[in-house]
């Protein structure tokens, strides 16, 4: 028999999205917010009513691509020139807080030895980890602004 427990877990995701992203919108956030807290609210962190499976992770791949290509697309190459020097400030500021401050949280919350070069790998690690996420979700809340 075919398992098709990954169509209820889309169907919980996208209804939760557009319900907790139409909530952000009510209160003047931008709707990825929403689905950020839809994401932590049904996912394992607190009801886990949907798990993290292969497939879903293949489909969040394909919809960081997309949202990335529709940022690409969004793109207007005139006013990068004429507001290149702020755009550029807010990207560098887009990146160095994450990744500082990913690397000083991991740091302080795990009290780690500077000198423990395994420690500071895998604090920069996290601190690469949360810049990614904060490009994808800056590039979709400045789209939806």
């Amino acid at each position: 028999m075919l398992d098709y427990k990954y169509l209820v877990s889309i169907a919980i995701i996208l209804l939760s999205t557009k319900i907790f992203g139409g909530l952000t919108e009510k209160i003047k956030l931008p709707q990825v917010v929403g689905a950020l807290i839809a994401g932590v609210v049904i996912g394992p962190a607190v009801f886990g009513i949907v798990q993290d499976t292969a497939f879903l992770d293949e489909v969040a791949e394909l919809g960081v691509i997309i949202l990335m290509f529709m940022a690409g697309l969004d793109t207007d190459l005139n006013q990068l020139k004429k507001k290149g020097v702020s755009y550029l400030v807010i990207a560098i500021f887009g990146v160095v807080i994450p990744l500082v401050g990913g690397f000083l949280s991991y740091f302080w919350y795990f009290n780690i030895n500077p000198g423990d070069s395994q420690s500071v790998l895998k604090a920069i690690f996290i601190g690469v980890i949360l810049t990614a996420t904060s490009v994808s979700i800056t590039v979709e809340a400045l789209r939806e602004l």
